[in-house]
């Protein structure tokens, strides 16, 4: 809960305001976290639920007409619930809106991690794929905050977080505000951190009021890449002043570092918001970013927490352990196109790998290119760990508890690794969501994705990923309210008040539309949130759109308040995804599955035992026959 901004008060800066003091009956302050431009965020207790969190106060004006403030807190009541409904796994969470005497304070969950700022007084600046990394979960956060109707206002290094599994979290929504609302000032001076604030804010007067928009915030992660990569912020200056002179009249300072990712950054610079790129635009030029070349960063200092810490790294899940560790690093390709490319032009921006990476090949004969499958060395003769993304919330298929995650993508993966010659302790599983699987192979987080992932060859081509299987063959399902009489997709069609939920990026987005149902469509990060909108009675979502193994495994977890409707055709192969430039991986997978699928004489195949333990009581049918290995 970090902030450049300080103010002489503000909310939970009061004299009643002060640790021991209980807000609302229920959360009781403990220590301040710091001091923001809109206020103090406090560690407090929920003693309702014994549980830590962040409260926050929104700062309104002291003004002595009792109307004018009663409007203050109105507005800053409805925005706080705007927040609260944002769910994205790139966004904090929002535990509870409420109000106390005139404050409203937002509670949000807890998190004791470090700061991307943190990490940039460490390491200067960072590797190209890291950053792209960063930028673009920070990008989709931000597009869900959009979605729902509320400018962030305070993109910055300082609010961006990194979860104890690496992935980058935006935070403190203190001075957020709904798009187009009057930009939020104190006596007619501008709230937030000049360095980031864009052009047209800082051009704010009375007599010419300039409304933050979707565009200043996308600015402001424009400077926050270019920091990244470049090592400094590109507008500075000794004073305030001098900081918005630059922001409004100074061109982009060349770049050294950014190699792939100038265009974006230089796009998202324009003095004009007009001319910057949209988040769909800007994720698309992110996400070309990360396929340009693959290259391992420099390592960061491992996080305070994580299921697995010697192998996770904030915002470069993918890389190596700390020194002593015994695993080898892993080793990277770029083809002959980037190589040459980056020589002509300097290639000053991929000089950030690992120096001692480059010095142990040498030193060893190895060269920079992976070598062939024929005749080479196996994965699991190069690699001393395999990590495998999986999902956390499909019960029977992959669910987590705790520190561990069980069912049959669970245990299949298991098996592959058993024929790749990885032993059991040597699997190590990350969360992935349909939204950021093909990313967490291509930036290396995990070696494989075994998680609901649809085989399609557009899917292969958009996200850059290649398919081994199918290892399951599921039909498209519904999971409904079991207040709502649905009998079939007609009852949900012909109800206009219902919404259907489904991920990001899963096959249902454009099924939705087919069926008809797009203006009533709900799109969350994954299907636990899908879920818990599902439960909530203040939501108008009565149906969750996904597979039908996925909804009996919600059906069985919630069979008092769900149901599942009969399967609807529309066959779905799951395939494990393999980064596409990994062509031998891809192989020894196919080769893997082939052998787990195998029956031996007598005997069913291990694919079907582990059918049978996981998905058999839920699916309430015997193990069908194996799928063909059509994609191998």
């Amino acid at each position: 809960m970090r902030s450049e901004n300080t103010v002489d008060s503000g909310p939970g800066d009061s004299p009643g305001d002060g640790p021991g003091t209980v807000i609302a009956g229920r959360y009781r302050l403990r220590r301040q976290l710091g001091r923001g431009g809109m206020g103090v965020v406090w560690e407090a207790l929920d003693t309702r639920l014994n549980r830590p969190v962040a409260v926050k106060g929104l700062l309104y004006p002291g003004a002595a007409d009792p109307g004018a403030q009663a409007t203050w807190v109105s507005r800053a009541r409805r925005e706080a619930q705007a927040i609260a409904r944002i769910r994205h796994q790139s966004v904090v969470d929002v535990h509870d809106v409420i109000e106390d005497g005139s404050q409203v304070w937002i509670v949000m969950e807890l998190l004791d991690s470090r700061s991307l700022a943190d990490l940039l007084r460490e390491q200067r600046r960072l590797p190209v794929p890291q950053a792209a990394g960063i930028g673009l979960q920070v990008l989709r956060g931000l597009a869900a905050v959009h979605e729902s109707g509320v400018l962030h206002r305070d993109v910055k290094p300082h609010n961006i977080l990194f979860r104890p599994d690496g992935l980058a979290l935006l935070m403190d929504f203190g001075i957020a505000t709904f798009e187009g609302a009057a930009q939020v000032t104190r006596s007619h001076e501008i709230i937030g951190t000049p360095q980031y604030l864009a052009p047209e804010l800082l051009s704010h007067t009375p007599a010419d009021p300039r409304p933050a928009s979707t565009a200043s915030d996308l600015w402001a992660l424009g400077v926050t890449l270019y920091e990244m990569v470049e090592g400094r912020r590109p507008f500075e200056g000794t004073t305030a002043y001098e900081v918005l002179i630059a922001v409004r009249e100074r061109p982009v300072p060349p770049m050294e570092y950014a190699g792939p990712l100038t265009a974006l950054i230089e796009a998202l610079l324009s003095k004009d918001p007009g001319g910057r790129p949209d988040a769909a635009e800007a994720e698309r030029m992110l996400r070309e970013a990360t396929r340009t070349v693959t290259a391992p960063a420099a390592p960061p200092r491992e996080p305070e927490a994580s299921l697995r810490p010697e192998s996770r790294q904030p915002g470069n899940p993918g890389g190596t352990g700390g020194e002593g560790t015994g695993r080898r690093r892993r080793r990277w390709r770029v083809t002959a196109a980037v190589v040459c490319a980056a020589l002509l032009t300097s290639a000053a921006w991929f000089l950030w790998t690992d120096r001692k990476d480059a010095s142990d090949a040498a030193g060893s004969g190895k060269g920079a290119v992976a070598p062939e499958r024929d005749g080479g060395p196996r994965f699991g003769d190069t690699h001393d760990v395999l990590r495998v993304g999986v999902k956390k919330d499909q019960p029977g298929l992959s669910e987590r508890d705790g520190d561990t995650y069980r069912g049959f993508e669970v245990d299949l993966a298991y098996e592959i690794a058993r024929e790749m010659g990885f032993e059991k302790d040597a699997v190590e599983f990350y969360e992935v969501n349909s939204d950021n699987r093909d990313d967490a192979l291509k930036t290396g987080r995990v070696h494989l994705v075994l998680a609901t992932y649809s085989i399609d060859e557009q899917r292969e081509k958009r996200d850059g990923v290649r398919f081994a299987g199918p290892y399951f063959e599921a039909l498209k399902g519904l999971l409904v309210r079991e207040d709502r009489k649905y009998n079939d997709l007609s009852d949900l069609q012909n109800d206009r008040t219902a919404e259907v939920c489904t991920a990001r990026e899963s096959v249902y987005v454009p099924w939705i539309e087919k069926e008809g149902l797009a203006d009533r469509t709900a799109l969350r990060a994954g299907y636990e949130d899908c879920v818990k909108a599902l439960l909530d009675p203040e939501t108008d979502v009565y149906a969750v759109a996904t597979d039908d193994v996925i909804v009996a495994g919600l059906a069985d977890k919630y069979d008092a308040q769900t149901k599942a409707l009969e399967s609807l055709g529309g066959s779905e192969g799951y395939g494990v995804a393999v980064d596409g430039e990994e062509r031998e991986l891809r192989q020894e997978v196919c080769e893997a599955l082939s052998a787990v699928m195998a029956k031996s004489p007598g005997q069913s195949s291990r694919w079907s035992a582990v059918y049978t333990r996981h998905l058999q009581p839920i699916m309430d049918r015997p193990a069908p026959e194996e799928p063909d290995l059509t994609s191998c």
